[in-house]
């Protein structure tokens, strides 16, 4: 059998990249809507070898104001 190559699109950047090379970062959105922490949370992939990405994935959202 041939190994399954596993790729994941960077929410930060837009590239596409290999398993190994993307990390999820979790929002706890759940304050924004007086509800108990851990209620609403937010998955955001990026490039875990890429300093620019890792660094805007602290501030990004998917969700708008």
């Amino acid at each position: 059998m041939g190994q399954i190559n596993i790729v994941w699109t960077c929410h930060i950047c837009g590239k596409t990249r290999p398993d190994a090379f993307i990390s999820v970062h979790t929002n706890d959105l759940s304050s924004k809507s007086n509800l108990p922490k851990g209620t609403i949370k937010e998955n955001i992939r990026y490039c875990n070898d890429n300093e620019d990405c890792s660094n805007k994935v602290k501030t990004f959202t998917h969700f708008k104001e």
